[in-house]
Order: C-alpha cells, then sequence, then structure tokens
C-alpha cells in the first residue's frame, strides 16, 4: 500500500473508534482487520484511520457507523434536547430483530406529526373540489337526457333523437345571444315534457320539432304560449290532457332565449327574437 503519490511505502495504519486518543489497532499494510461490535454501545460511532509514510506524511480518513445489536429501543414523551420541567411522563418500548413478530409491541403510540394533518387536510379539499366541479353541467350536455329535469321521459324517446341538431345560424339576434343560455334555460324549463331533442312524448306531450306555432313566421302565439301556458288545444289532431304550465316567472332574456332555441333546433328554422318582443307581449 502506498501514500496518494504513489512514491512512498506506507510505514503503518492506526485505527481509532470514535474519540478515543489511543488507537485500538495498529497494523502494517495491507492487512484485515475485524471490529467487535458487541463491546460497543447500540448507536452511532466513528472509525478513524491514520496512515503514515516512512517520510512521516499522514493521512487520515472517517467512516460513519451505527451499531444495532440489541433490540430497538423507542421513547415516547421525550425528545433529544427537548426543554422539560417537573414530572416527565415516558412510554418505552423494545424490540428485537429475531423476536417472534408481536403487533402491539412492534408499533409504538405516539402524537401524529403535523405534516400529516397538513397532507390530509390538503387531499380533503382537493376531493370537496373535484366534487362541486364534478357536479356542475357542461354546457354542452346540459339539454342530454343524463341530465334532463325528467330523464325518464327523456330516456323513452329514440336514440337517434337526443342530440339536437345546430342551427346553422349565428346565435344571436340584434347584439342578444341566445345561444349562449338558450339551451340550458331549455333543459332546465322545458326538456323534462318535450323532451331534449323536441320530439316530445307521444300522446302525453306534443313534439316541438316541426310544429307549425314554432316555426311560424310571426313570433305572437309562441312567446305568448310560453309566457300564460296553453290547455284543452288539439295539437296535431291530438288532444292532451295535461296542460302547459305558464313561465312568465322568467326574465325577457330568458323567455327570448327559450324561444330562440326552440326556433332554430331540431331542424326548426325560424326568425328569432329579441327580450323587448317578450316584454310587449306581457
Amino acid at each position: 500500500m502506498r501514500d496518494l503519490t504513489g512514491d512512498t511505502p506506507v510505514a503503518r495504519i492506526d485505527l481509532y473508534l470514535d474519540d478515543a486518543s489511543e488507537p485500538f489497532r495498529s497494523v502494517v499494510p495491507p492487512n484485515a482487520v475485524s471490529i467487535d461490535t458487541t463491546a460497543l454501545d447500540d448507536g452511532p460511532h466513528v472509525l478513524r484511520l491514520e496512515a503514515r509514510d516512512a517520510s512521516g506524511n499522514v493521512g487520515r480518513r472517517r467512516i460513519p457507523f451505527v451499531v444495532q445489536n440489541g433490540p430497538g429501543i423507542t421513547v415516547t414523551g421525550l425528545r433529544a434536547d427537548e426543554r422539560v420541567g417537573g414530572r416527565v411522563q415516558l412510554e418505552l418500548n423494545a424490540f428485537g430483530g429475531n423476536e417472534p413478530f408481536d403487533p402491539v409491541r412492534a408499533e409504538s403510540s405516539g402524537p401524529i406529526p403535523v405534516w400529516t394533518w397538513v397532507m390530509s387536510a390538503a387531499i380533503a379539499a382537493w376531493a370537496a373540489w373535484y366534487a362541486l366541479a364534478s357536479l356542475a353541467v357542461p354546457s354542452a350536455y346540459a339539454g342530454t337526457p343524463t341530465y334532463a329535469d325528467n330523464p325518464v321521459a327523456a330516456a323513452q324517446q329514440p336514440m337517434a333523437q337526443t342530440a339536437p341538431r345546430q342551427y346553422s345560424g349565428g346565435g344571436a339576434a340584434a347584439g342578444f345571444d341566445y345561444a349562449a343560455s338558450g339551451a340550458r334555460l331549455y333543459g332546465a324549463n322545458c326538456a323534462s315534457c318535450h323532451g331534449a331533442s323536441g320530439a316530445g312524448v307521444p300522446g302525453a306531450f306534443p313534439a316541438l320539432a316541426a310544429d307549425p306555432v314554432v316555426t311560424a313566421r310571426d313570433p305572437g302565439e309562441h312567446v305568448r304560449t310560453v309566457l300564460r301556458g296553453l290547455g284543452g288545444k288539439r295539437i296535431g289532431g291530438t288532444a292532451y290532457a295535461s296542460r302547459m304550465p305558464a313561465f312568465a316567472q322568467l326574465s325577457d332574456a330568458d323567455i327570448a332565449a327559450i324561444v330562440d332555441h326552440e326556433r332554430t333546433s331540431w331542424g326548426n328554422s325560424a326568425p328569432i327574437i329579441t327580450p323587448d318582443v317578450v316584454q310587449r307581449a306581457r
């Protein structure tokens, strides 16, 4: 064995443990040395080595290590360097690796770390946000049977009729953007009877697709029907027992958006209105 320069043979290696001032072994390299850790306390130690060459130059190295021969000891109630006063209650436990596993003795009780509570609160907050976000109905699906106010009636419609066709127009009339809320308002107030696709329910609720009132050039009767409701009128040769309720409680803009949605969906292509038309009809 030679020093870092590779020129002068190493004369001796001294081995020290921890802070000892005297080596516990001195060997001439190359050589082998064993350490009896059973004579040491369990816990951290440091092996220090000093190598001297024939010229008196010294090389040093430190190797920290941990001894664990006996059972592991846990102490709950007193931390290292903790400042305490009065009577201190300690909970002690020891469990050796060669003992049969005992879940009661293998686990020591102790306070839950603060970071565990913080992580749990963060996960709970995220879960609550995710659940609330998932409850919001996307506008693209607001009129589908899944989100209809009456899903049973909506589910009875033919599958081919569940997706209303898109109107070819721009979705606005004189600055009034009915497309922004029309489908949502229709889904919330009308789809439970007339269906998400405007096909109605045979014998129970009339269809709005291709209905002569809905597709008429003059929107007056259409607007009055939504405002005041309708009952006792034969529609397309069929008498419907259920009376359509009035929706006068809705705002002018909401009723205009519903009327325009009905007049431009499911193949209908009739002139659209603005909220002032509804105001005059009141």
